[in-house]
């Protein structure tokens, strides 16, 4: 009977060691899963980084272009107006740009100067030949060329053609510079630091325009040079191909308004080298997982509250990688807005200062004040800009607090209308009752009334009224114009930043895109509400709501209300 008692069946014996063992490889396999996804996410991140990075090379070309395209039309208007151009100034500006080769073509093409000297070409028709000149002088728009062969001497060169006005009719100047030993060579070349990278910037012909690697050939063919990844740039642009047994990534884009493609290629493994170590840690703990995984698996409970902190881990890095997306495309509308917006009227003052300083002798008064005024007008631009760029950083850090006080609403909006009554031929009008009282930052409410009326005088049309309405349960400030009105199809972005309107008045005028979206954001850190409706029966209406100061207490019971409501904001 007792060994009867002892006695199981094998498969009793087995249904409490399959138990365990189903558990184990339900755990692993999980494990295992999820260590590949998180390392295929690792790698999609790395990849994106880099898609990334040649974005904002390809936006620093843009800049590159837009702004040496711009100094040539400031600087041609400058010096090469007059009824008959010296070869002094030609020379003088072309020295200046440190061009080694240079053209000043008349309306019809011909050639009335060429550096380095080649009388050979004086007064021929150079618009049958190079592509780029035939666009500036029959469409009256800038080109920039592909590599070409310089007009006076044959050297590979890529040029910037500029067509310009004068009493004498029009122009072109076009400078070139030598692809071997330029701006973008030297940029590419430091651009991005990965091991092996190649960067290359092309043109339509499949000739090199700058790479990081050194050219040999006289005019370098990209096909030559790299048949794979041109075969690939054929299909898309962007995405991955197989060359010697290994699988490369690469990236381009196209530089508006040239006609050029930037494109960079790296190895995968380089690529994923960042993480690489992590993915090997990743790797190691899986294994130790799986081993160990017989001996913990009896512990349920605390493996499910490991797995709850993990999946409370994996959505934090989630957010995280969000934050840091929208920290990248704000960066990318930053650098965007330095190296164009603020580079330009910097790149004025200089051109016409060293105008200025090279013929002080020579120039009269008239002219002199006119280059100063060039120079100042200038200054205040890149002054501004500045004070956004602050005001931005300031947004940014959460540095701006508000501190409201008692405000007399009625005598802040005559304050700000009277700053910038000073600039306007047609003064603003101010509507509001003797005194109106209501909770707001002095400071603050200026910023926002400042840039409602900036916005209404740039982009509207007079008159310009300002509204203050006391109604019972809250102070209205309207800011009208009688201009063409917000676009529609532009009204879901108003407020946004760095966006600005693609049609209607907006679109001739200089801005950055931040002067709504600053009064948005000083008007929530404000505890105030700005809002947009048409003006009828033409128009844009702005309605800034204020809440209403408390009853002002007598001396006896004072505690503060009157000078100010600490605590509110911080």
């Amino acid at each position: 009977m007792r060994g009867l008692r002892e006695y199981r069946p094998s498969w009793l014996r087995w249904r409490f060691v399959a138990v365990p063992v189903v558990i184990w490889l339900v755990l692993t396999t999980i494990g295992a899963a999820g260590l590949l996804h998180a390392q295929h996410n690792s790698r999609e991140r790395q990849v994106q980084l880099f898609e990334l990075r040649v974005a904002l090379m390809g936006d620093f070309v843009t800049s590159y272009v837009t702004d040496l395209i711009e100094r040539e039309r400031a600087v041609a208007l400058a010096v090469l107006t007059g009824p008959a151009v010296s070869r002094h100034d030609f020379n003088r500006m072309v020295s200046g740009f440190g061009y080694p080769a240079a053209v000043l073509l008349d309306e019809s093409g011909r050639v009335l100067h060429v550096a380095p000297d080649n009388p050979a070409i004086d007064g021929t028709d150079l618009t049958d030949r190079y592509a780029h000149l035939r666009t500036a002088v029959k469409q009256r728009r800038p080109a920039v060329s592909t590599v070409v062969p310089s007009a006076a001497r044959g050297t590979p060169v890529v040029a910037f053609a500029v067509p310009f006005d004068t009493a004498s009719g029009p122009r072109v100047f076009s400078g070139a510079i030598d692809i071997r030993h330029n701006q973008l060579s030297s940029y590419v070349s430091t651009a991005l630091s990965l091991s092996g990278v190649r960067i290359q910037l092309v043109d339509s012909s499949g000739a090199i325009v700058a790479a990081n690697r050194p050219l040999y050939d006289a005019i370098p063919n990209f096909t030559g040079d790299d048949p794979t990844l041109a075969a690939a740039l054929r299909h898309q642009p962007t995405g991955r191909y197989e060359q010697d047994g290994n699988t490369w990534r690469y990236a381009s884009e196209a530089i508006p308004g040239t006609p050029w493609r930037l494109s960079a290629t790296v190895r995968e493994d380089v690529l994923g080298a960042a993480s690489a170590d992590s993915q090997l840690a990743g790797s190691l703990a899986l294994t130790a997982a799986a081993v160990v995984g017989l001996i913990v698996v009896a512990a349920v409970a605390r493996s499910r509250r490991n797995r709850r902190d993990l999946q409370r881990n994996e959505a934090e890095l989630a957010q995280r990688a969000e934050q840091l997306q929208q920290a990248n495309a704000q960066m990318s509308d930053f650098l965007a807005m330095l190296t164009h917006d603020v580079r330009q009227p910097l790149a004025n003052v200089v051109a016409t200062g060293e105008l200025v300083l090279a013929d002080w002798e020579e120039i009269d008064q008239n002219t002199k004040h006119h280059y100063l005024r060039r120079m100042i007008h200038a200054g205040h631009r890149a002054s501004d800009l500045v004070g956004e760029i602050l005001t931005l950083a300031q947004l940014d850090a959460g540095a701006l607090v508000a501190r409201p006080v008692r405000l007399d609403i009625a005598h802040a909006a005559r304050e700000a209308a009277g700053a910038h009554n000073t600039t306007l031929e047609q003064p603003i009008i101010v509507v509001a009752p003797d005194q109106c009282t209501a909770l707001a930052d002095p400071a603050l409410l200026q910023l926002i009334l400042g840039n409602l009326l900036g916005n209404a005088t740039k982009y509207g049309a007079p008159p310009v009224t300002v509204t203050v309405v006391n109604d019972p349960d809250h102070v209205r400030i309207h800011v009208a114009d009688h201009g063409e009105g917000i676009p529609e199809a532009f009204l879901p972005h108003l407020f946004d930043r760095f966006r600005r309107a693609v049609t209607g008045i907006a679109t001739t005028k200089p801005g950055t895109g931040l002067g709504l979206y600053f009064v948005r954001q000083l008007a929530n850190a404000s505890g105030l509400t700005i809002d947009y409706r048409p003006n009828h029966p033409h128009g844009a209406v702005f309605d800034l709501t204020l809440p209403h100061a408390p009853p002002q207490r007598t001396a006896a019971g004072r505690d503060g209300l009157a000078n100010g409501v600490p605590g509110i904001f911080g």
